[in-house]
């Protein structure tokens, strides 16, 4: 039995202060979706070592196997379908790729050779490039600008939840069951919740929490025109920037907490899982819920508080990741890491919420593609890099506190995305006009 339709959307210039109809019910099983797809993100470090005895596989096959494989497939198919869900029918579209992501698992946990494996990490990484712009897209459609912050805060909560119970709980599955069984386990609830959402949601009608909505067929803008928008909003352009720059600070931190911990607090591996899944789990999605709630409240008054919410996160993400680094005990570095993952994961609601809001009804799929794509390519490929080599680089000074060093440079990069927070505040109201009458 299918969910009732959504409320239509309200006359032009009415206001628009409650969420449509359905809208938790999709709100919950977009969330569930992005938690199983970050388990499997989590469930994927914690199964290598395993894959390399089996295959007998060097550190560079690991490496293409867990980074290079999935990243460039994410960034080939990233645009083209944010393109496709501004023009399509995105929970069809969803649930198509949910399902195709599931049998990609599961013929990874089937597989007999190291190509096979490579195939369907490409695969899982070009499945998962269209899941966040249809589901964002969908919860933009859903809330109005004065509630999306927290819908889409709630939305990102399945990002630590996933990442910690892929830790955890993949782990013990690897441990006990082995890494094919993991696999085939993290599969299931792909096919499970595809079926879910078309039997359970129906597509949001375009624009329908906006005050003034354009018409449900309005043809889509070409790919130049929607890129060519984006060039023109000042406050979205800024937005880019300074996420990009937190995400290489904060992905850098994620890569190598683990290393850090072990080098220079003597902590073991199980410790190492316990604080970082306590930090990044459980803080983490607390974070992402206290900052999208205040983002929305913080809106309600004055959208330019919006970024200058988001600066300030910024450079507390700075201050508690230098602490992390720098803390002589392992507790002090235990809780700074806590409020760090807090602060990271709160970007999550009001960011994406803004890619919604800057563009028109029609370029959000588009809007949330290319900014994800930017942080895969050039965040999560750039920090953890380059601290790895600002770590080989300081290694004959600071011996095994290197690593500690390395990203405490890193992090000087929240710096200028401090100063381009700020900056978006001063263009975000005129460029919301901008995209709500373009």
């Amino acid at each position: 039995m299918s969910a009732p339709a959504p409320a239509p959307p309200a006359a032009p210039g009415a206001p628009q202060e409650a969420p449509q109809r359905g809208a938790g019910l999709t709100l919950a099983l977009l969330t569930a979706i992005a938690t199983v797809q970050f388990f499997d993100r989590a469930l994927t470090v914690v199964i290598l070592e395993p894959i390399k005895r089996e295959f007998a596989l060097g550190d560079a096959q690991l490496g293409v196997l867990a980074g290079l494989s999935y990243a460039a497939a994410f960034a080939l198919a990233g645009i083209p379908l944010g393109w496709l869900a501004d023009r399509s029918h995105r929970r069809n579209l969803l649930a198509a790729l949910l399902a195709v992501w599931s049998a990609m698992v599961a013929l990874a946990g089937n597989a007999g050779h190291f190509a096979t494996l490579i195939a369907a990490r490409i695969g899982i990484g070009a499945m998962d490039a269209g899941g966040q712009p249809c589901s964002v897209s969908m919860i933009a459609d859903l809330y109005p600008p004065q509630r999306r912050a927290t819908a889409v805060a709630v939305f990102y909560v399945g990002v630590p939840l996933g990442m910690a119970t892929g830790f955890m709980a993949g782990g013990l599955l690897a441990a006990h069951y082995g890494w094919r069984t993991a696999l085939l386990v993290a599969a299931a609830p792909g096919l499970v919740l595809a079926a879910l959402l078309l039997v359970l949601v129906r597509e949001p009608v375009r624009g329908a929490s906006e005050a003034s909505a354009p018409a449900p067929a309005a043809q889509a803008p070409t790919l130049a025109d929607t890129l060519g928008f984006i060039r023109g909003q000042r406050a979205l352009l800024d937005l880019f920037a300074a996420s990009v720059l937190v995400t290489a600070a904060s992905s850098a931190m994620m890569s190598w907490i683990g290393s850090l911990l072990i080098r220079s607090h003597g902590l073991s591996l199980t410790e190492v899982g316990l604080v970082t899944a306590i930090s990044m789990g459980g803080f983490g999605a607390l974070g992402t819920l206290f900052f999208g709630l205040l983002a929305d409240r913080l809106g309600r008054r004055d959208m330019a508080a919006q970024p200058r919410l988001m600066a300030m996160s910024a450079l507390l993400i700075a201050v508690f990741g230098t602490a992390v680094c720098l803390w002589p005990g392992w507790l002090g570095a235990a809780i700074a890491l806590a409020l760090f993952a807090a602060c990271v994961a709160g970007l999550n609601g009001p960011t994406y919420a803004l890619t919604q809001t800057l563009v028109r009804v029609r370029m959000r799929g588009t809007s949330m593609s290319v900014l994800v794509v930017l942080l895969n390519l050039i965040g999560v490929g750039v920090g953890p890099t380059l601290a790895g080599l600002l770590s080989d680089f300081f290694a004959a000074r600071f011996g095994a506190d290197s690593v500690r060093w390395a990203m405490v440079v890193v992090l000087l990069a929240c710096l200028p995305a401090v100063g381009l927070y700020w900056r978006a505040a001063t263009t975000i109201r005129a460029d919301i006009e901008r995209a709500a009458h373009a």
